[in-house]
């Protein structure tokens, strides 16, 4: 057979792995992930197929044309469709605890959302495990251009006669971590309809329907579990990357408008329902109109809320520290732990090794 071409992107000697979408040789896994747009595309569309078919029907035509990047030695499983039929129950439990752990995610490059502000001045959002190699290496990881901020909005008088109630304002984060954990899980794709507005919507309840909150921290922690009681995949930002992104949504990036970045997501996230809809056979659509009438309220509200904002924006800021302290304490027991079991996973019982 010869031995391995060199690797397409570094010119390494072996290069044992193969995209599975341009079949361009490659040499590790850090080459597959900087080699472009192709790796990115690949594994979300596989990611998104794989969830359409747990949810909806038995995985018959999940991973549609997948070719496995795989070790040398590795068997060799055909090619095309029909491909998860050919995985074992062991394989595709596995894939399944890749995808509701989030452990995907390490698969696509790293996603930088619209308001992220760069190095230096907040924090990073991932996994924090350590230095951002994109930074060095071209466009991959930069921030995308933001959405629009909506140049005219109804005053809220002109959408209810009685006052807001003073819970309102909790409405807002509730509806925010739903936008940016949608955007997060997607990778930005605004093209896939109906799927990325539908994620918004159920880890919001306050796009849902009207069920009030108390607090910030209530809003915020009460979205985390709705995405994870729909069964959708951890955000690609982390558990408490997501909250930080509603803090910094909320704090803004331009000191003349601080509340620009709010209205930009709202409005954003209004078109996002309105083309979902559009996606949707008619009995479907409902759901997403009653959410695109929240989102209108809300954006209404916050254009007029700069005092209220400031003051989600830090308690926002407080519960992701809260998170944040919290994952950082697990990721040092589970560093232990693996330590002790010489690898991520316990080692076997001697029953089971004897079995």
């Amino acid at each position: 057979a010869g031995p391995d071409p060199p690797c397409g992107l570094c010119s390494a000697a072996a290069a044992p792995y193969t995209c599975p979408r341009c079949h361009r040789r490659l040499c590790s896994v850090r080459c597959y992930r900087a080699h472009g747009p192709c790796a990115e595309a690949f594994y979300r569309d596989q990611v998104l197929e794989a969830l359409r078919a747990e949810r909806s029907s038995p995985p018959s035509s999940a991973l549609p044309g997948l070719r496995e990047l795989r070790e040398p030695g590795d068997p060799v499983r055909p090619t095309g469709r029909g491909l998860w039929e050919q995985l074992s129950e062991a394989e595709r439990d596995g894939f399944r605890r890749l995808l509701s752990s989030g452990e995907a995610a390490a698969l696509l490059p790293r996603w930088r959302p619209w308001w992220w502000r760069g190095r230096g001045r907040v924090e990073e959002l991932g996994d924090g495990s350590g230095p951002e190699e994109e930074d060095e290496e071209g466009d991959e990881g930069r921030p995308g251009p933001p959405p629009p901020v909506p140049t005219s909005v109804p005053p809220l008088s002109a959408l209810r006669a009685a006052p807001p109630s003073p819970l309102v304002r909790f409405q807002l984060p509730n509806a925010l971590f739903g936008y940016a954990f949608a955007l997060s899980l997607h990778g930005g794709d605004e093209t896939l309809l109906p799927e990325l507005p539908d994620a918004a919507i159920a880890a919001s309840a306050a796009l849902r329907d009207r069920r009030p909150f108390a607090s910030t921290a209530e809003a915020l922690l009460s979205a985390r579990r709705d995405a994870r009681a729909a069964g959708l995949p951890l955000s690609p930002l982390g558990d408490s990357g997501a909250l930080l992104a509603v803090a910094q949504l909320l704090e803004g990036r331009d000191s003349r408008d601080p509340g620009a970045d709010v209205a930009a997501a709202l409005w954003h996230l209004w078109r996002l329902l309105k083309a979902g809809a559009q996606a949707l056979p008619p009995p479907e659509r409902g759901r997403f109109r009653g959410a695109r009438r929240k989102v209108g309220f809300l954006l209404s509200w916050s254009r007029g809320a700069t005092e209220e904002l400031a003051q989600l924006a830090r308690e926002a800021r407080e519960v992701y520290a809260e998170v944040a302290a919290e994952e950082a304490e697990v990721a040092q027991i589970r560093e232990g732990l693996e330590k002790v079991w010489g690898g991520p996973r316990p080692p076997p019982r001697e029953e089971e090794v004897v079995d």
